[in-house]
C-alpha cells in the first residue's frame, strides 16, 4: 500500500497496521480488497475519518494507493504541518510506521542562579 499523508489539525491518534488489502485503524478493519486493478473509489466511500474524502482510493497493479489524514497540533514540527514534498509511506504487512507529530520537547526553565551577570562596565568577571 501506498500511503500518502495529508496534516490535519486534530486531537486524534493514528495507528494503522496492514496485513493483505486489509488497513486497519485505530481498531477499525478496512479490507480494500474489492478494488480491481485500474479501479479506484472516493475516499469518503470508505466511512473513515482517517481517509480524505476528495481523494480516491485506487488500485495500480498490485498496489492499493490512498490519502490518510496525519493529526497534527500547532506546536507539530513544520516539516509535518507544512510538508515541503507529500509523504508517502510504503505500507507493508505490520504496522505503519507514521512520523512522530508530537510537539518538540519544551527546554527546561533556566534556574536564575545561572544567569551570569555582566558588569555595567563590560568587562570580564572573576570566577
Amino acid at each position: 500500500m501506498k500511503i500518502r499523508l495529508w496534516a490535519a489539525l486534530m486531537d486524534d491518534t493514528l495507528e494503522a497496521s496492514v496485513q493483505g488489502d486489509v488497513i486497519t485503524i485505530n481498531g477499525e478493519a478496512i479490507d480494500l480488497s474489492g478494488i480491481p486493478s485500474g479501479y479506484r473509489l472516493p475516499g469518503s466511500a470508505v466511512g473513515n475519518k482517517f481517509f480524505v474524502e476528495s481523494d480516491y482510493v485506487e488500485r495500480i497493479g498490485k498496489t492499493l494507493h490512498f490519502t490518510l489524514r496525519l493529526p497534527v497540533t500547532w506546536e507539530s514540527p513544520e516539516e509535518f504541518r507544512n510538508p515541503a514534498e507529500p509523504i508517502i509511506l510504503d505500507a507493508r504487512s505490520g504496522p505503519v510506521n507514521f512520523p512522530d507529530t508530537a510537539p518538540p520537547a519544551a527546554l527546561g526553565a533556566v534556574e536564575p542562579s545561572a544567569l551570569l551577570e555582566v558588569p555595567e562596565d563590560g568587562g570580564s568577571i572573576q570566577a
